[in-house]
């Protein structure tokens, strides 16, 4: 049996310090309330931001501008914002590059992808491949892009001419954390051809994998950044890619760009806002990251 004396003593405790305990839950509620909504203002931003790469980052296919989008995740404001910038960009290709739902959201009354997807398909070009929460919705996610006419690459290569009339081969794979990606399906060897490669793989740890195969640049996404940066830097935390956002170079001339996405998970950022990526070829280059070519 409980010692009724120690229970006295609890209720007493509380009760004289009852002022106390309800400052403190209050201060916590003001706390977490007030940063839920900072994060979600910095959630519901979008940055365009371009990316210059020399004519020589994709041998051969002259001045070229691509439009890169990727992790919406359920976010028709944010999909709304994107395709009111890219009519005024007004670039020559667009790559979605996964992630258009929540694994754990219903996604139902898809009107609202589907026009957005039909607005870009009638601004440029546009190819998509799958993220690794798409396929919890597959049927759908597959039936929103075919209807807007948006092309999904799944393992699968098309040869596209570029407004230059030179060919540019795109590679679309699965996605590599569900397991789904077939390089040796839609991917030639190093030393087979000389076509300019431009790679798409939602996760850009996938690279790894990717090595003996011939490739120059990697459209990626998945890692949101981290959703978390350090202020007044470009400096993104993430503590599953040593590439949380940037562009970075792999392996000799290979690169890997990887945005930070649309959308995000939980509703919240911090220090690291959605972006739109406008990437330029046949400019001047910008500094790119250094790292590690070792795999972790």
């Amino acid at each position: 049996m409980k010692n009724p004396h120690l229970i006295r003593r609890a209720v007493d405790h509380v009760t004289r310090n009852r002022y106390r305990y309800v400052t403190l839950a209050f201060a916590f509620l003001l706390c977490k309330c007030g940063v839920e909504k900072v994060g979600g203002w910095e959630a519901s931003k979008l940055e365009c931001n371009t990316t210059n790469l020399p004519a020589e980052a994709l041998p051969g296919v002259g001045p070229l501008r691509i439009a890169f989008l990727t992790d919406l995740h359920n976010s028709p404001a944010q999909f709304n914002k994107v395709v009111e910038v890219l009519r005024h960009k007004k670039p020559d290709l667009i790559i979605f590059g996964g992630d258009l739902v929540n694994a754990d959201q219903r996604f139902r009354r898809t009107r609202w992808a589907v026009n957005s997807f039909r607005e870009l398909t009638g601004i440029a070009p546009t190819f998509a491949i799958l993220g690794n929460h798409d396929y919890e919705k597959l049927e759908q996610v597959e039936r929103v892009l075919s209807t807007a006419g948006v092309k999904l690459l799944r393992n699968e290569a098309i040869n596209w001419q570029t407004p230059s009339g030179t060919r540019l081969r795109i590679v679309g794979l699965g996605d590599w954390n569900e397991g789904d990606e077939a390089p040796q399906r839609c991917l030639l060897k190093n030393g087979e051809d000389t076509t300019p490669v431009l790679l798409l793989s939602h996760d850009p740890e996938s690279r790894w994998g990717l090595r003996d195969y011939d490739w120059d640049i990697m459209l990626s996404g998945h890692n949101h950044g981290g959703q978390i940066g350090i202020p007044f830097t470009d400096v993104y935390l993430s503590f599953r890619s040593s590439m949380p956002a940037g562009l970075y170079s792999f392996e000799g001339n290979r690169q890997v760009f990887v945005s930070r996405g649309v959308g995000s998970v939980m509703g919240m950022r911090f220090f690291c806002p959605p972006e739109l990526n406008i990437i330029e070829l046949g400019t001047s280059p910008v500094r790119r990251t250094e790292l590690p070519q070792s795999q972790p």
